[in-house]
């Protein structure tokens, strides 16, 4: 496809004012651009509109002719009525989110002659999506397999080396992904794999910048005069229409605060919070904000594992999904090669298109996230039980092996990941016998001796045995996994709580029933639920795994009374009485 210089362009509805644009005798206030890509409604289509004003009472009609791919698709012609010097004129069309180009060409007629006014090639409708964060959300080598192609869209243009602001208010081109409008290898490919799943052409705007910090990217207070950190997004979001439409906001940062100095305050977490209600209040249109957990680096800020820690804690938020990026391989202690940025893609593909897409993706293209901890009582604190979400299937990795820059090999295991501190920096590793899978979900540690603690963490903050010019490796892992090889998210003091026998007695609520109702005990409790009617007919039955409550379904269940027995692990009986009205 040829590659076409872009003019500028500026929509009318954008900040209030008009920048036209001039063709001999037409002056035009809404007009496609080269390369344009158009967010697509709910209904498949993008709307298109033409407008200006022509200045010559010569002219006595305007036409527009489009094409799909080179061959002609719509035609509206308009007759101009002027006004003393000078005719509005205005046409709009609407193009199917696909892949296929459109172009427009504008003419001007004097009676029955026409002459070409001006023409925009390669016009799509599809989908928007924005990127931000650090050097690891757009650097990397433009090698050969980096899509750069015509389905794939950019607007604005790289700033400096680093792609920081202030932004140039001039550059608000559409354009492919290529030279000064180049994304990264890492939006490249996500890019590349929605459009080709979805079988639209896709926009991502990135707005990253190499090394920023949390302070600069909170810069967003819809300051667009000279816009600076998070302003850049907001300016592109306006100035390419995308706003309204935007898919979601992609976010890859928070490696600036685990490399701070030692003694540095931790507040990563409070301003992330600050910043994802900024981006609700800026950007509404946005599904999910989707975040990458930080790496293991060698910077020796023990609170990096705080970093972490509320990354991981983001996805209690509905509209936050966080995937780990521990584990990637190509990582360099900071970066990736561009395989690493590759596979990061795929992972963070995966998330979109079952979020975004509702594709029909396992639960396991999810990175793991930990539900609870705990021992079944005070004697068995020699195994502690972690329990993940439903779905996944956890696979116990193997030892690592690494040889650093002296050619002495290291060896780290499953237990070097645990520690029993909230900085992740105690390691339990010597005192763990056994690590096993069980249920697929859960995972069972063995310990050598009673654990008298009440947290666990999981990860190291950062690589305690990194010494530059000996111990010179990236953190190798292992990390524990899932079976599409998704590695669990950090944590850090997560609580340990404790099963015993004698939560039996529950709670019924509501009572009498209708469609559904839930059982509660005031602790953890493991066994089993029986529920009958006065016949002896059995309705429901199921197993409580270390839980405090279980919601039951009574949509389709008879009016009547029935009785709930709950059986204890250690074989106890608590039986309760329920109505049903439904």
């Amino acid at each position: 496809m040829q590659k076409i210089i872009s003019l500028l362009f500026f929509s009318l509805f954008l900040l209030g004012k008009t920048s036209a644009q001039t063709f001999g005798s037409f002056t035009f206030n809404k007009l496609p651009q080269d390369f344009q890509l158009y967010p697509r409604e709910s209904t498949n289509l993008a709307d298109i509109a033409v407008e200006g004003v022509a200045k010559s009472a010569e002219f006595t009609a305007v036409s527009i002719r489009v094409l799909r791919n080179s061959a002609s698709n719509k035609y509206q012609k308009v007759a101009l009525t002027f006004s003393g010097s000078t005719a509005k004129f205005s046409t709009k069309f609407q193009i199917p989110a696909e892949l296929a180009e459109y172009d427009f060409e504008v003419y001007g007629f004097k009676g029955k002659d026409s002459s070409l006014v001006v023409k925009r090639k390669n016009v799509v409708a599809g989908d928007a999506y924005y990127v931000t964060g650090q050097s690891n959300a757009w650097i990397g080598p433009i090698d050969n397999l980096v899509y750069q192609g015509e389905w794939l869209r950019s607007f604005g243009a790289v700033q400096g080396n680093e792609n920081f602001g202030p932004y140039n208010l001039a550059d608000t081109l559409w354009s492919l992904p290529v030279g000064g409008a180049r994304i990264g290898p890492w939006a490249a490919e996500m890019g590349r794999l929605l459009y080709e799943s979805e079988k639209i052409p896709i926009s991502i705007i990135n707005s990253a910048a190499g090394g920023s910090d949390i302070d600069w990217l909170s810069i967003l207070d819809g300051n667009i005069s000279s816009p600076d950190g998070g302003n850049i997004m907001y300016y592109k979001a306006l100035k390419s229409g995308t706003l309204n439409h935007v898919k979601g906001i992609i976010y890859r940062q928070g490696e600036s605060e685990a490399a701070a100095s030692i003694g540095t305050k931790y507040l990563w977490g409070v301003k992330f919070e600050n910043l994802k209600q900024k981006y609700k209040k800026f950007f509404p249109a946005s599904q999910f904000l989707f975040v990458s957990q930080n790496n293991v680096y060698e910077y020796p800020y023990p609170e990096a594992a705080y970093v972490r820690e509320d990354q991981r804690k983001q996805a209690y938020d509905p509209y936050v999904k966080v995937y780990a990026t521990v584990g990637i391989k190509g990582f360099d202690r900071l970066h990736y090669s561009n395989d690493g940025y590759r596979q990061a893609a795929l992972e963070q593909f995966r998330i979109i298109s079952k979020e975004i897409y509702k594709r029909n993706w396992p639960t396991e293209v999810n990175s793991p996230k930990i539900q609870r901890a705990y021992f079944l009582s005070e004697k068995d604190r020699d195994k502690l039980f972690i329990d993940f979400e439903d779905g996944q299937n956890l696979i116990i990795p193997n030892d690592t092996m690494v040889v650093d820059l002296k050619n002495k090999t290291h060896k780290l295991t499953l237990a070097d990941q645990f520690f029993w501190d909230e900085i992740n920096t105690k390691s339990m590793s010597t005192n763990i016998k056994k690590i096993e899978v069980i249920n697929g979900k859960k995972i069972a540690i063995t310990f050598t001796l009673q654990y008298e603690g009440n947290i666990v963490s999981y990860i190291p903050s950062f690589h305690t045995n990194f010494v530059v010019g000996l111990t010179e490796y990236p953190y190798p892992g292992p990390y524990l996994k899932n079976k599409l090889g998704m590695r669990a998210l950090g944590f850090s003091g997560f609580p340990i709580q404790m099963v015993d026998g004698e939560s039996d007695v529950f709670t019924i609520g509501p009572n009498p029933a209708t469609k559904q109702f839930t059982l509660r005990w005031p602790k953890l409790i493991q066994g089993s639920i029986k529920i009958y009617d006065m016949n002896g007919f059995v309705f429901y039955t199921d197993t409580i795994d270390v839980e405090r409550e279980r919601v039951v379904d009574v949509t389709n269940w008879p009016n009547a009374n029935y009785f709930i027995s709950y059986i204890s692990r250690e074989g106890r009986i608590s039986t309760k009485r329920l109505v049903v009205i439904n």
